[in-house]
């Protein structure tokens, strides 16, 4: 048979095929059934019924007697209740539980023993070259600037009127009002001009005697000089300027991280009094200065770093030196007596860039905490979205809202503003005590932090003086000369810093001192030495000094020179198109006044000059009489001879002036962009937005009517 017969069969035969299959299946069951033994013969269902039976009448007898009475087994209790009684009556060994937090002589009984805090070091160490007006002590506060004449009087600039380009898009009003209403701005803003003319006129009048001219006291960007009286006899010492060449510096003490190690190591100790001794009280720092010029940082050695600065350092040319201080701007958050020293007082110029730190806010934890607080609620508001008032119903029997699903308290609290001044409150009650937390008033309260949440930071600031007033000073007396150690110019210099704690296991205080047996192994070695070194020297090292901080970047002393600028004069370039490129040529480079000053050290302040700057302009210039603001009466001096403003530095390019395209009006001009070189070679960029202020002030701008 052929493949397709045999295909034809199998199509013509499937069911004959499955029946067969089927039938094959069911006799191969029958036979394997038919070996299988009968269930009802090996379990029979009447014969299991009469076994449950009886099974379950052999429970049911009573079997007391059996259990009871058997001689052979007799059943005994093994269970002791007067053994087991008395086990109860044991005292549990107090050393598997921490000491009771409310009795301090279970912790010392338990040995519970006093560690050394771990003192993290300071961080980000920052440093900054000052050279500025200081005001200084003096016995008769006579200086030089007091001889010089009073300035002439300013002669002001007539500016017209500048037109603004007409808006090709001009609402109808504008089109109504027509040149009208253009008329009217130009007669309103000629009147103001003369008003402000008349006042300009007024305060540039000379009287009979003295000088008139005077810097408002808004213009002072610096401190205002106040006499002082002498340390030891009260005698008056008015100020008088002088120079002030410093690198002044600031660090941060990780302030939360002492308290965290204070906790630790002494919070569950013996004698635990966060009161008096067991909370970080900082009593001194000192800082180190390198020279770098001729050597990395790497290859310094521990011969290289000199002490520049403590806290006894500043402390003394404060006293002796410094006619008061200048205003501070940090929060008492943030500073630390005797460690966050004082501003010197400097005057006319603005401080903040020396005196703060990128990581101190300037304000205080309440400030910062109510914002945050504000902020919350503003957004949690501004998500609430719109009232739905369909899920309001006015009840007219009680005259009052009912809210179905919802309403307005879904999205805002009504209470929020009490909750908040309570959570305030709250805040500022545990910010009251010692160091910033009023849990320092806690003298048994074990495991529980002395200060209820204390600040990040704390602000450690110094100072490296290269200049003080005079070639000689006097120190207790004694006649000294100048410090052969002071900073020098076209040095570079990096500084490490260091602070001291009122050491919590060997305290100034003898009274405070704890048990020696309290301490841990490793503190009482210390505490052996340090008493040992004491009845030697009758004097006690209670300083506990913290890690070195990583080295600054390094710095250098600034130039006596320096420079302010001006808006760059507006310009109109003329516009080529090449292309799809748009060129812009200059006929003539952008210009800009500029206040060139150079420290002049007899007088003890800056003497400006104004001058014109464009590219290549290096900022040098001379002057038959120089303006000079007295930083002690404010009043403006003129000099009675040439001056000569001496700088290296110079303008490499400007940009600006030219009339901004996104606006119609030709007045509003590109903010002006300088680059420049300093005296010292550095690279700078210069905005002259940003200097507005400054400028205007030292040029008399607003006097000369501009």
């Amino acid at each position: 048979m052929d493949a397709d017969k045999l295909k034809d069969f199998a199509v013509y035969n499937f069911e004959k095929l499955i029946v067969g299959i089927v039938v094959l299946l069911s006799a191969f069951l029958v036979y394997s059934g038919l070996g299988k033994p009968i269930i009802t013969e090996k379990h029979d269902p009447e014969r299991l019924a009469q076994s449950a039976t009886e099974v379950k009448r052999q429970v049911d007898d009573d079997h007391t007697d059996a259990i009871v009475k058997n001689e052979e087994n007799p059943r005994e209790p093994k269970f002791d209740i007067a053994l087991e009684q008395s086990k109860f009556q044991q005292p549990i060994k107090s050393s598997l539980y921490q000491p009771d937090p409310w009795d301090l002589s279970k912790a010392s009984k338990e040995k519970v023993r006093r560690k050394d805090p771990v003192l993290a070091k300071p961080a980000a160490v920052r440093t900054t070259g000052v050279i500025a007006s200081l005001a200084y002590r003096s016995q008769d506060g006579t200086y030089a600037l007091v001889d010089l004449e009073p300035a002439d009087e300013v002669e002001v600039v007539e500016v017209k009127p500048k037109r603004s380009r007409r808006s090709r898009r001009q609402n109808p009003m504008d089109m109504m009002m027509g040149s009208e209403g253009d008329m009217d701005m130009m007669d309103m803003e000629m009147d103001m001009m003369g008003m402000d003319m008349m006042g300009m006129d007024e305060m540039s009048t000379a009287g009979a005697s003295g000088p008139i001219r005077k810097l408002a006291a808004d213009k002072n960007l610096g401190t205002t000089a106040k006499k002082t009286q002498h340390l030891t006899t009260g005698a008056d010492q008015p100020p008088v300027p002088g120079i002030g060449l410093f690198i002044a510096g600031t660090a941060v003490i990780p302030h939360k991280q002492l308290i965290d190690a204070y906790q630790e190591a002494l919070s569950y100790a013996a004698e635990y009094d966060p009161v008096k001794r067991d909370l970080p009280r900082y009593v001194a720092y000192q800082v180190q200065r390198a020279d770098v010029t001729n050597k990395s940082v790497d290859q310094l050695t521990d011969a290289d770093w000199i002490l520049r600065d403590s806290n006894d350092i500043t402390i003394r040319n404060a006293a002796s030196y410094w006619s008061g201080f200048a205003p501070e701007l940090v929060p008492d958050d943030y500073r630390i007596p005797g460690v966050t020293m004082w501003i010197p007082p400097v005057l006319l110029d603005p401080y903040a860039s020396f005196a703060n730190h990128p990581l101190i806010p300037l304000k205080t934890k309440r400030a910062l905490l109510a914002e945050q607080m504000e902020k919350e609620a503003a957004e949690k508001k501004a998500n609430a979205g719109a009232v739905d008032m369909e899920r309001f119903e006015i009840d007219i029997s009680g005259g009052q809202t009912r809210s179905y699903g919802g309403g307005m308290d879904d999205g805002y609290d009504m209470d929020m503003g009490m909750d908040m001044d309570m959570d305030m409150d709250m805040d500022m009650d545990m910010d009251m005590g010692y160091g910033g937390g009023r849990g320092a008033g806690r003298s048994a309260h074990e495991g529980k932090p002395a200060e209820e949440n204390p600040v990040d930071y704390k602000l450690l600031r110094f100072y490296d003086f290269a200049y003080i007033q005079g070639k000689t000073y006097k120190v207790g007396g004694k006649v000294v000369g100048m410090d052969p150690r002071a900073p020098r110019m076209n040095r570079q210099y990096v500084y490490r810093v260091r602070f001291a704690v009122n050491d919590p296991n060997f305290p100034k205080s003898p009274e405070l001192q704890p048990k020696s047996r309290n301490l841990d192994p490793e503190a009482y070695k210390r505490y052996v030495t340090l008493s040992a070194e004491a009845e030697q020297t009758q004097k006690r090292n209670y300083k506990r000094w913290s890690e070195w901080s990583d080295p600054s970047a390094p710095m250098s002393l600034p130039p006596v020179d320096r420079v302010a600028f001006g808006s760059v004069k507006p310009y109109k370039p003329r516009v080529v198109n090449a292309g799809n490129r748009r060129i812009e040529i200059e006929s003539d480079p952008p210009k800009a006044e500029v206040v060139a000053s150079s420290f002049d050290p007899r007088l003890g302040v800056f003497v400006p000059a104004r001058m014109e700057a464009t590219e290549g302009t290096v900022l040098s210039t001379e002057v038959e009489s120089a303006e000079v603001v007295d930083p002690i009466t404010l009043e403006v001096k003129k000099t009675s001879e040439p001056k000569v403003i001496k700088s290296s530095a110079t303008v490499i390019d400007v940009e600006g002036g030219a009339p901004l395209e996104i606006v119609d009006d030709e007045t509003i001009i590109e903010p002006g962009i300088f680059l420049m070189v300093d005296s010292n070679g550095k690279l700078q960029v210069r905005d002259a937005t940003e200097e507005q202020r400054v400028y205007r002030i030292q040029s008399f701008a607003e006097e000369r009517g501009l």
